[in-house]
């Protein structure tokens, strides 16, 4: 969704014009690393690339290494692309392969780079060791010694934005329909994302029509499970598999009809505050489920609503992931480990204030927690884990 420099636009141009495939060839925005290398989940990406960047947003410069060297994050969406995806380089004189568009590309790319199960092709290309970190707001399947740890990176929430059509026949239904949206249930929005049919809002001429997420997306699948939904039902709209995460921009309700779509409320915090690199939410509404808001406060200043971050129902934990061989620097019998990387330990070691995953006492300005706090995360609820996929 958001590689938004006009390098990367003036470059597309040049390139359609001089008659070469956009799709043989990486965004030219995105960053080749000599160093550590993250794909991975829309979600995350936006508090990632500041870290790895460099940023002052929390009032003090703050930049993750390993051990010297530089991280680099590979957007799950980009602009001059059809579909938004493309191709990335990762690394240098590296293969170009397609971009991972979510939590679950991403983890599955850094599978192949680390040959799990006896493959390192990735959508048709050797990625061996051209991936080194996921970023995913999704879960694996726990397991006791698993390829993977993921490594909590702040708490999240799942909600919804919605955007109101105009209203036909003038006769005040916009409001009602405002007034309808504003109250809705879980229940309702099963209802919603299970119709064969746009649900009517009661007592107007609105309909219901709910957008999905492209399925790769780690928000996607957390809220279809957070539902209770197996199988969406014919009303709602796919776009063919196209629809990125957190892009509000989505949203183009005809008359009398509501359009709404999951998202992580941490990435719309971000947006609205300026933190992110772009906002795209004007003209839409973070929806309230069961009375309770999902944020506090009105931009630059929104805020998480701990009462809804925290809930079983829609607070969320996401994770940095990475290959837990490279973070055990001993072997079972206490030999060293030989895969052992101190870069990448460093990274995502949770004791340290200047890892990707630190959410610990200090509340210095210059540690990690202060800036992934300016993108909407809060302190995690879950803990890091094992898992194989």
């Amino acid at each position: 969704m958001k590689i938004k420099k006009m390098v990367a636009i003036c470059a597309t141009s040049l390139v359609a014009a001089a008659g070469i495939a956009m799709t043989a060839t990486p965004a030219f925005a995105d960053p080749i690393s000599d160093g550590y290398s993250i794909v991975g989940s829309d979600t995350l990406q936006d508090a990632v690339g500041a870290l790895a960047n460099g940023t002052s947003i929390s009032g003090s410069p703050v930049k993750v290494k390993g051990a010297g060297k530089t991280l680099a994050s590979w957007d799950a969406f980009t602009l001059g692309v059809s579909g938004g995806v493309g191709k990335i380089q990762t690394k240098e004189f590296g293969n170009v392969f397609d971009r991972p568009n979510g939590s679950g590309a991403g983890r599955t790319a850094l599978l192949r780079s680390i040959n799990y199960s006896g493959s390192t092709t990735y959508n048709g290309v050797d990625v061996a060791n051209q991936v080194d970190l996921a970023r995913s707001s999704s879960k694996g399947t726990a397991v006791a010694g698993g390829v993977l740890t993921y490594i909590p990176f702040g708490q999240d929430a799942i909600g919804f934005i919605y955007k109101i059509g105009t209203d036909a026949n003038g006769n005040g239904d916009a409001a009602a329909a405002k007034a309808w949206i504003d109250g809705l249930t879980t229940a309702e929005l099963t209802s919603f994302y299970s119709a064969s049919s746009p649900v009517a809002v009661p007592g107007t001429d609105y309909v219901v029509k709910p957008l999905a997420l492209q399925s790769s997306s780690g928000t996607w699948t957390t809220f279809l499970n957070k539902i209770g939904v197996g199988t969406i039902g014919a009303a709602v709209d796919t776009r063919g598999n196209t629809i990125p995460e957190n892009d509000g921009n989505v949203l183009t309700p005809t008359a009398d009809q509501i359009q709404i779509i999951p998202l992580s409320v941490a990435n719309y915090i971000g947006q609205v505050n300026g933190a992110a690199r772009i906002n795209t939410m004007a003209g839409v509404t973070v929806g309230t489920i069961g009375g309770v808001a999902p944020t506090t406060g009105t931009a630059p200043s929104v805020a998480p609503n701990t009462a809804y971050f925290n809930s079983a129902t829609w607070g969320r934990t996401v994770f940095i992931v990475v290959p837990t061989t490279k973070i055990t620097p001993t072997l079972a019998g206490g030999a060293a480990n030989p895969a052992y990387d101190a870069g990448l330990f460093a990274l995502t070691n949770p004791s340290s204030t200047t890892s990707l995953t630190y959410w610990g006492a200090s509340g210095a300005t210059s540690t990690t927690k202060a800036v992934k706090a300016k993108f909407g995360f809060s302190a995690p609820q879950d803990a890091a884990f094992t898992a194989n996929n």
